[in-house]
């Protein structure tokens, strides 16, 4: 079954998620590692959806004229 795509602010919560569970002092040394490693790969993920983003959005300069951001 394909995953299904999550929305920039679900990444963000599951980054929440996560630095909470690292944050936990009963952690192993090796799930720390573990999740981490998954953080990281959402914080790249959340990185490029903002830049997919931020291409997308028009900027209106001072003469009323649109630019890309």
């Amino acid at each position: 079954m394909a995953e299904k795509k999550l929305s920039l602010e679900e990444k963000f919560d599951n980054l929440d998620e996560i630095i909470e569970k690292l944050e936990d002092k009963d952690i192993s040394l090796d799930e720390s590692f573990k999740i981490y490693a998954k953080g990281m790969e959402l914080l790249k993920e959340c990185n490029s959806d903002i830049d997919s983003i931020e291409k997308k959005v028009q900027v209106l300069n001072k003469d009323g004229e649109t630019h890309d951001f």
